[in-house]
């Protein structure tokens, strides 16, 4: 994890910098006071620390994992998702995410948290739908992140939208009875 926060600082860095030294070349400034346009090497400046800013404004690099290993199952394809979610006796949350959504990327830690809280009691499953466009398109999901509740191979329910942790256990201990 520590180095993907690293990568991603550098890459707000490097990107900021260049843009605010190319601000700085091209741009004009009469009176030698405009931060990012008066020289290239101010802009590098500013450029930096506004892309430094900017990268840790949309949160970790990667969802977070414990022990090396994620909590949640992760569902790869169609065939697991059918075994996996719709073929388990338990009941089943599933978060259908994007790893360049940010609200998905705030909502993973939740999921993590939950896959350990209700570890032998339910199943926590993740889907990205970049990877797995075919159930995004079969379960209606057009807004992500998408929480889907399952027993026994029904949808029971769903929540669209980054919700609060207490939304999430509610309804799985509802379904858990």
């Amino acid at each position: 994890m520590a180095r993907a926060v690293w990568i991603q600082l550098a890459a707000g860095l490097l990107i900021g910098g260049a843009c605010g030294a190319l601000l700085g070349y091209l741009g004009k400034c009469s009176t030698g006071t405009c931060p990012l346009t008066a020289n290239p090497w101010r802009g590098v400046l500013f450029g930096a620390t506004i892309g430094g800013l900017l990268a840790f404004s949309v949160g970790p690099a990667r969802t977070p994992v414990v022990d090396g290993q994620s909590a949640a199952l992760m569902i790869g394809s169609e065939e697991a998702f059918e075994r996996d979610v719709l073929k388990a006796q338990s009941p089943v949350l599933v978060d259908f995410y994007s790893e360049t959504c940010p609200p998905c990327r705030r909502l993973a830690p939740i999921i993590e948290k939950l896959a350990q809280e209700y570890e032998g009691r339910a199943i926590v499953a993740k889907v990205n739908v970049n990877r797995v466009p075919g159930l995004a398109g079969r379960y209606g999901i057009q807004g992500i992140p998408a929480v889907l509740f399952f027993v026994k191979g029904e949808q029971v329910g769903r929540m669209v939208g980054l919700q609060s942790e207490s939304a999430y256990t509610s309804m799985l201990d509802e379904l858990i009875g």
